[in-house]
């Protein structure tokens, strides 16, 4: 899980870039030229990488807290954790993760006819 976080955070961070967007059918550029830049950058886009990155950041910190957590509950009671194993606790996630997309499936066959 804390590695899908980082790896999440290093994807937001390479898709939300601190340089203004260039405008469409622009001249090009000299190359000896040197272009000082009109526009400064939006506050709006720093701002949704910092927001980005602060929810990754407090995401992996929970997830350690309930990962302590949960190995301590673990160790102290392990009873409370096999009397919650049940039949449908492992048969309905199957089902869910197998019979949600045949249903879209079915469904997106049958309308698009």
């Amino acid at each position: 899980m804390k590695t899908l976080l980082v790896l999440f955070l290093a994807i937001i961070t390479a898709f939300v870039s601190a340089a203004p967007m260039r405008r469409p059918f622009r001249k090009p550029l000299k190359p000896a030229r040197v272009v000082e830049t009109k526009h400064p950058v939006s506050w709006k886009t720093i701002a949704a990488g910092g927001a980005a990155a602060g929810t990754v950041v407090a995401a992996y910190k929970l997830s350690d807290g309930v990962e302590e957590g949960m190995k301590t509950a673990a160790e102290k009671a392990p009873v409370t954790f096999l009397s919650s194993i049940t039949l449908s606790s492992i048969i309905l996630p199957v089902i869910l993760v197998i019979g949600i997309p045949l249903a879209g499936f079915f469904i997106l066959t049958h309308l698009s006819h």
